[in-house]
């Protein structure tokens, strides 16, 4: 599930919720007033690259044992 973020109309708050992306407009509340009057913020997206030097996604390395990384 995505991480959506808000901004309250009646207090201003901002917030984050991981939500279903089948949430509809008005079944937000913010969780500092409780009203539904909720705006969904423009984010930036983020990832999480592997490059050579780093480990990989399974817990790994990536180089072998023996190998010219130094192990």
């Amino acid at each position: 599930m995505p991480i959506y973020e808000y901004q309250c109309a009646g207090c201003s708050n901002q917030f984050s919720l991981l939500q279903s992306i089948h949430t509809k407009p008005g079944e937000t509340p913010c969780p500092q007033c409780g009203t539904t009057r909720v705006e969904r913020l423009i984010s930036r997206f983020a990832a999480k690259t592997y490059g050579s030097g780093d480990a990989d996604p399974s817990g790994g390395t990536s180089c072998g044992h023996g190998g010219g990384c130094g192990h």
